[in-house]
């Protein structure tokens, strides 16, 4: 589950560090060493240059340097380079005639020898001195490296050349002498930035540790409750799985819901159902061994993992967690009480590889929240049902991809004069074999298998050119779209829309978003961002379902709606009904001093659509004025109710 460790890396870093600071001291030492050596050859050149111009001016003649030198001569020369110049730590003398052989030598071995370099030679004499290191083997002291300099010496009526060849090892020592102190501070001073490096280097190592470990908890642990997270419950059922198969025992996963928590969040808020939460984990961990886990899968889920667990194992286990539930939680002074719905899946006998269990624990504690038990084991006999979802969702994405689905709209009239003004776009799906299936029935699903953008986005293309449409016919219609939770967590979802109201023409002032609690609830800040651009935009809000929450006026303050839409079941029996009538009332007052349109749904007799009207409402949708249709049947219906109609003859 770790990346790296933190200590290795800076060891690592240390150690490179380290080699990095070692060639580049080296390296330097070497140019330092090259530096010094070159100085102490120069100072070794000037040297055998004075001797040139000022011991052997005066002695030396052009004849000299003429042609070999014999007899007397040599044994002065021999006297003279004796005395006076081999004792200055100088191993040989060559004197040269022009052209290059030598005329005299301390070593009379060479005289005659044409062992000089004419081009030396003529630098000499230009004033260029030149020295360059050479090995000598002398008469009786075998092989010495030496420093060989050419110089000139001015003569009467000429000017010779003469190579001196000074003894290297008193300039390899001048130099090693001017190196050596230098070689000590730089070891000193690397000594000391690398002892300053430690600390330093521990600091750092005990700093990427605790980074390390903070990116590991946010990783694999949830923010909220500290339990591990479903990224390291999943890892861990894999573990557990592979230990299963390779030992031969069972390991089970258990899935835990939260009974009706929508309901406590959204009444008292999301920091209120946070703690809760927080709580929750706390008693849940309290009856978990060490051996098993528990994990928060994200909301309101937590995931239990028995390693070498059996079924009855898990319903045993089960049994503490519902107790531990069963005392009321304090919560910020307010008493809750908390059921649960726990879901069992096994393997091998319900599932061999980790999807499959996490499946089919989900199918099982849905079977548990919907039959009101407490818990429930996975039966494949009672999973017909979410095979067949499958199955439509496979069909489902085709039927987008191919535009098999269609478009109902349903008329909103004005309770005011009976006119039609507006639809509500539906999406429909007549599939060839199944016949109709209810929006209810494929929405949920194209949510869960990530299908409702595509879906959503065909209902809102599909809608908008047919607004075009109409406005091209003559009929200026307002057209009223519901967006899901993921739609309106989609930041590119203005522009997309914006684009597409550039394409086709309709005004932004025609085209109104239905929104409801529970999407707003979603992700609060994100859909705030969404639902002010689409208003920026010139798009009309509505809050649906209005009645049906627990915070609705809070949006009205802090979203900029501009309608609201009473529900159904308020209005389909509010001439019977005297709270469904106060209900009804109070909205549209709301409505109506907050300056937003209201429009009442489930408007089905003539008596409530004149009790509407009464009170001052602005809209009315229902089969009174028309089921969902066709734009066709939608076209002909407003045409003939042009002109007022009150009454409901023409439902």
């Amino acid at each position: 589950m770790r990346g790296a460790n933190p200590p290795r890396l800076v060891l690592r870093f240390a150690v490179a560090t380290g080699i990095g600071l070692s060639l580049a001291a080296a390296a330097i030492l070497l140019v330092v060493r090259h530096y010094n050596t070159v100085q102490a050859e120069r100072g070794a050149t000037a040297q055998a240059r004075v001797l040139a111009s000022a011991v052997l001016r005066g002695p030396l003649t052009a004849q000299d340097f003429a042609r070999p030198v014999v007899g007397n001569r040599r044994e002065r020369l021999d006297s003279l380079f004796r005395h006076r110049v081999l004792e200055e730590g100088v191993l040989l003398v060559n004197l040269f005639s022009a052209n290059g052989s030598v005329t005299y030598s301390t070593d009379h071995r060479l005289i005659g020898l044409p062992i000089g370099r004419p081009d030396h030679l003529q630098e000499a004499v230009d004033g260029t001195i030149r020295g360059d290191v050479t090995t000598l083997s002398l008469q009786g002291q075998g092989r010495r490296k030496a420093l060989r300099t050419y110089a000139p010496v001015a003569v009467p009526g000429n000017t010779g050349v003469v190579a001196i060849f000074q003894d290297y090892r008193p300039i390899a020592k001048a130099a090693q002498s001017t190196f050596l102190p230098v070689v000590g501070i730089f070891e000193a001073v690397l000594l000391l930035l690398f002892a300053a490096l430690i600390p330093i280097l521990r600091r750092v190592t005990v700093r990427m540790r605790r980074q390390m470990d903070e990116i590991e908890r946010r990783a694999y642990y949830d923010e909220l409750t500290t339990l591990p997270n479903r990224t390291l419950y999943r890892d861990r059922i894999e573990q557990a799985l592979l230990a299963a198969q390779r030992d031969g025992h069972s390991a089970t996963v258990m899935l835990l819901d939260v009974d009706r928590f929508k309901e406590i969040n959204d009444a008292l808020g999301h920091d209120v159902g946070d703690s809760l939460l927080s709580e929750i984990g706390k008693r849940l961990r309290g009856e978990i061994r060490a051996s098993e886990t528990l994990a928060r899968l994200g909301g309101d889920e937590f995931g239990v993992l028995l390693p070498t667990g059996t079924v009855e194992e898990a319903v045993a286990t089960a049994s503490r967690l519902h107790a531990a539930l069963e005392a009321p939680f304090s919560v910020r002074g307010l008493s809750l009480e908390v059921r649960a719905s726990i879901g069992i899946a096994a393997y091998p006998q319900h599932g061999a590889e980790l999807d499959a269990l996490l499946q089919h624990g989900d199918v099982a504690m849905y079977l548990a929240k919907e039959s009101h038990l407490s818990t429930a084991v996975y039966d494949a006999n009672q999973d017909d049902n979410d095979a067949a979802k499958l199955a439509l969702a496979g069909e489902l994405r085709k039927a987008i991809e191919n535009e098999e689905l269609v478009l109902q709209y349903q008329p909103q009239a004005e309770l005011e004069t009976g006119r039609i003004v507006g639809v509500e776009a539906l999406v429909r799906w007549q599939h060839p074999v199944r016949g109709f299936i209810p929006p209810n029935d494929f929405v949920p699903i194209a949510e869960r298998m990530g299908l409702i953008k595509p879906l959503s986005r065909f209902v809102v293309a599909t809608a908008l050119r047919q607004c075009a449409a109409w406005d091209r016919a003559g009929l200026k219609l307002q057209i009223s779209l519901n967006l899901t939770i993921p739609d309106l967590l989609d930041l590119e979802l203005p522009d997309w829309i914006a684009a597409l109201l550039v394409e086709t023409g309709v005004a932004p002032a025609q085209v109104e978003v239905e929104i409801t609690e529970s999407t707003i609830l979603a992700d609060r800040f994100r859909v705030r961002q969404v639902l002010n651009r689409l208003n920026e935009m010139g798009i009309r809000l509505a809050i649906d379902d209005f009645g049906t929450g627990y915070s609705s006026l809070a949006y009205l303050k802090r979203l900029p709606v501009k309608a609201i839409k009473i529900d159904r079941s308020f209005v389909v029996d509010m001439c019977e009904d005297v709270g469904d009538a106060t209900i009804v009332r109070s909205t549209v007052d709301l409505g109506r001093n907050l300056g937003l349109a209201v429009v009442a749904e489930g408007v089905e007799t003539e008596k409530v659509w004149l009790a509407l009207r009464e009170l001052g409402c602005t809209l009315a949708q229902g089969y009174l004025i028309g089921k969902p249709m066709t734009a066709a049947d939608l076209t002909a219906l407003v045409e003939a109710r042009s002109e007022p109609v009150l009454d409901s003859s023409v439902a």
